[in-house]
């Protein structure tokens, strides 16, 4: 097996860097919702019917961007993957990248898995309960589910995030992976 061979991947640095860029950036939307975002929209002094206000604003903002991200990263590190599996046997860079891409990838896709369970549900039921205390601010009983459904959100966003967080460190990781620890 040569060096690096044909491949020399040079290519493949700053496009792994904006992929594990987007992981983070991901990672840091997903979790700064759950510790600064959600416990600021819980607060007893903020009337859970304005707070279905800014939390409807909040997911419909964040649907425009966070999925587009997400996909990006999980397109590229595939195609990485695919790439570095495809040259692997000719090449010590493209052999030792393929698991570390291929982990960013799985997470990525953990991340979506995760948001499609265990996210999208409370997204669409919070903005269900909003709504109804938007048409009926005395309506104790969505409240009480509004809020319900703020505390679940927030434990699984931290769930999300640390999924996008492995992805983000591969992929960082995977930047400095270049076919010398191969012997």
């Amino acid at each position: 097996m040569a060096a690096n061979g044909a491949f020399s991947g040079w290519w493949m640095t700053p496009l792994q860097a904006i992929v594990a860029l987007s992981a983070g950036i991901n990672c840091g939307g997903s979790g700064l919702q759950s510790p600064l975002t959600m416990p600021m929209l819980e607060l007893p002094e903020v009337p859970a019917v304005y707070a279905g206000k800014q939390l409807t604003w909040l997911l419909a903002k964040s649907d425009g961007i966070f999925p587009r991200v997400n996909g990006f990263g999980t397109l590229s590190n595939l195609a990485l993957s695919i790439i570095c599996y495809m040259k692997a046997d000719e090449s010590r860079c493209a052999s030792e990248k393929l698991p570390v891409l291929f982990t960013a990838f799985l997470c990525n896709v953990g991340a979506t898995a995760w948001t499609f369970i265990f996210m999208i549900p409370r997204n669409n039921g919070m903005r269900k309960f909003a709504k109804a205390m938007d048409e009926n601010p005395d309506d104790k009983q969505s409240e009480k589910e509004f809020r319900r459904l703020q505390g679940e959100w927030k434990k699984y966003a931290i769930g999300r995030a640390t999924l996008m967080l492995f992805a983000s460190a591969a992929g960082i990781y995977s930047v400095f992976v270049d076919g010398k620890f191969a012997q």
